[in-house]
């Protein structure tokens, strides 16, 4: 494969974990459910492409859509790290709301519904 295939591949995976950014601007266990797929369509392209990868070393391009994809990517982290803090900061709100203050004043762990994923 060529290195536009390759530029091409990056382009579509960057445009994903974008999409996703924007929709973690505003996070809601919704939004986050909803992120979860598109970021791991993004990373099925990425993870599928070491031998596209290898034919895009020294393409200018490549380099550039490469650098793009590693700042989108870290924004998502970024984001992702934000709504998992603020909804575990609600959520020890909502323990300490619900079930008190444990010995020295700590709030215990909330009890949360399990969740369950299966792949096949």
């Amino acid at each position: 494969m060529g290195g536009a295939t390759a530029v091409e591949r990056m382009g579509t995976a960057r445009s994903q974990i974008e999409r996703v950014c924007g929709w973690l601007t505003s996070p809601s266990p919704e939004t986050l459910d909803r992120c979860s797929g598109v970021l791991e369509s993004a990373v099925a392209e990425l993870a599928g492409g070491a031998s596209w990868l290898a034919h895009a070393r020294g393409n200018p391009e490549a380099m550039a859509e490469a650098w793009h994809l590693n700042r989108a990517v870290k924004r998502a982290g970024k984001l992702l790290e934000s709504a998992r803090q603020y909804h575990a900061r609600w959520s020890r709100i909502r323990g300490a709301m619900t079930q008190g203050y444990g010995h020295q004043g700590i709030v215990p762990p909330p009890v949360l519904p399990g969740r369950i994923s299966l792949q096949g």
